[in-house]
């Protein structure tokens, strides 16, 4: 590592940041929390990154925080503490000065001693160092996929970028086979065997936005007392305060936020010249299991795995949620509220823990400390894999905006409401699909096509409800009626799948209205336009009903393709 250069992350310009009169700049660790309440969110390479560096910044302000919470008498909750920094105008710059000055050194990508993330004197048997490209996710191994800088080689990365990405590598960098290093008992043939990605990476990444970075790094902050009645551990501690662990330290556990927010699943080390970084050594770090780490992880939903219970003998076993890279985020909003199913006892899912932390602010034993008037974004991200998780194949970045009373016990209810009719606009648009599977059924249409025109035709309804769906959530309020707002959103769902229906059914010529007869087993059916048109609304009355209409359920069950 080359000793002269230095880049401590407390004082130079690194993080990317949308400021309050729009304007995208460069701040420094100490500078972002200064202008947090002037600065609207954060930029970076990918939303990904952002996430990631969320999470340091989250770890900051919790190892900042923790002596006021450490102090509070046993009459003081700790929610009035977050009350009191959610009305304050600044984040409390003397804790979070005080803090970075002592671990100032901690924070230099390349102290001698404790580079930032890094192993010092990181090196393979040969001396080898591989390409800046290796921690770029938006360059994959031999596709540039995402990349930012398209057509260019990438000999090198600024020491700004490099931090970025040296952060992001560690919450989502991909499995596969990476370098043996001198000192790693379980290389094998100059080789370190797949751990897995990064943590993050096996997480759908949950976080709450609000109006300006102070807003959003409180939101997320999460304070509860554990079975301790400790709000945080003082064994849970970020990667820069924690001794440097041995090579392949397969069995160690975070202990909380702060700890698995910087967790380091791999090893890395830069390698600067003439003011750049050129190459780096990368390897894996720390691997974690994912099983069960809903009390410490707030950031992802969770889902109980009975595949995995059968299969380890241990019960019960709750895994992350991930995003899907098909499926717009409120399509998901089952899984971000998770309903009051239990099974044997057991919770079938959990919330994740900063819309949990949300939810009993805006609650009355939570002293109503969140406005239950204001909007928040809930916002999702995360990559996708393939190839055994050697690639990144995909990256999910989706917001969706509520107000902050359907977190609260008395807004249960509209949260209910939306996830139904999230439900109801899947089975309407399921009945679409049908509609033109069946259409082309009766045109005599080719049989290889008619899977792939139903599949473009959901996409296509989809689309369309997208942004009705996103607007009608976002109306929701302490004023709505739940009957009221299901009949709306039924109302304008059935407008739009109608447009699209009248439109199939309008180019499907002569031999559809004749027909032709489909097979089922032994026996046939023989289908028309007409019929395929009954079929469809039919299905619709019963999805999306409306005061008033009869829910018709002949023929849009067995008849339907």
């Amino acid at each position: 590592m080359n000793e002269k250069a230095s880049f401590n992350l407390i004082d130079e310009l690194w993080i990317r940041v949308l400021d309050d009169k729009g304007v995208a700049k460069e701040v420094s660790l100490l500078e972002l929390f200064r202008q947090a309440p002037r600065l609207q969110c954060l930029i970076n390479d990918l939303p990904t990154q952002d996430f990631a560096i969320l999470r340091v910044l989250l770890a900051i302000l919790q190892r900042s925080i923790s002596p006021m919470l450490d102090d509070l008498d046993e009459d003081v909750e700790p929610a009035e503490v977050w009350g009191q920094l959610w009305e304050a105008s600044e984040l409390p710059m003397g804790a979070i000065e005080a803090y970075l000055s002592k671990w100032h050194d901690r924070f230099d990508l390349f102290d001698s001693e404790r580079p930032f993330m890094q192993v010092p004197g990181l090196r393979t048997s040969r001396d080898e160092c591989a390409p800046v490209s290796k921690i770029m996710s938006d360059v994959p191994d031999g596709d540039r996929l995402f990349s930012l800088r398209s057509g260019q080689k990438i000999d090198y990365l600024t020491f700004a970028e490099a931090a970025r990405w040296l952060i992001h590598v560690q919450a989502f960098d991909t499995a596969g086979i990476k370098s043996g290093v001198v000192g790693d008992s379980t290389v094998k043939g100059g080789k370190s065997y797949p751990r897995g990605t990064g943590w993050a990476g096996n997480l759908g990444g949950i976080f709450l936005e609000g109006e300006t970075l102070r807003e959003t790094l409180l939101l997320n902050f999460v304070v509860w007392e554990d079975d301790d009645n400790e709000v945080f551990s003082p064994d849970d501690l970020p990667t820069w305060e924690q001794s440097l662990r041995e090579f392949g330290s397969l069995d160690a556990l975070p202990v909380g936020h702060a700890d698995i927010y910087t967790w380091q699943s791999r090893r890395v080390r830069l390698v600067a010249d003439r003011g750049v970084v050129t190459g780096l050594v990368l390897t894996n770090g720390d691997k974690l299991e994912l099983k069960n780490m809903h009390r410490i992880e707030s950031m992802t939903a969770w889902r109980r795995s009975k595949n995995q219970e059968k299969k380890l003998g241990q019960v019960p076993i709750y895994l992350p949620m991930s995003h899907r890279s098909n499926r717009a985020l409120w399509r998901g909003l089952s899984s971000l509220f998770a309903p009051e199913n239990r099974d044997d006892g057991l919770a079938a899912s959990f919330t994740p823990g900063v819309l949990a932390w949300a939810e009993y602010l805006t609650s009355a034993n939570g002293g109503r400390r969140l406005s239950q008037s204001m909007h928040l974004h809930i916002h999702g991200t995360g990559l996708e894999y393939g190839t055994q998780s050697s690639v990144v194949t995909d990256l999910i970045d989706d917001t969706v905006l509520l107000s902050s009373f359907l977190l609260s016990p008395e807004g249960s209810p509209l949260v209910a409401l939306a996830c139904d009719c999230v439900g109801d606009a899947d089975r309407a648009v399921v009945a679409l699909g049908n509609l033109v599977s069946n259409l082309l059924i009766a045109a005599g249409g080719d049989q290889d096509n008619i899977s792939d025109a139903a599949n473009e035709a959901k996409t296509e309804a989809y689309f369309e409800l997208d942004s009705l769906f996103r607007s009608w959530l976002a109306s929701l309020n302490t004023d709505s009626d739940v009957v009221g707002e299901r009949a709306r959103w039924n109302c304008e769902a059935r407008k739009v799948l109608d447009l699209l229906a009248k439109r199939y059914i309008s180019e499907v010529g002569p031999q559809g209205i004749t027909g032709r007869s489909r097979k089922r087993g032994k026996s046939g059916t023989w289908i028309t336009s007409s019929i395929a048109e009954r079929w469809f609304y039919s299905a619709i009355r019963e999805a999306l009903p409306l005061e008033g209409n009869a829910i018709v359920k002949e023929g849009s069950g067995s008849e339907k393709q």
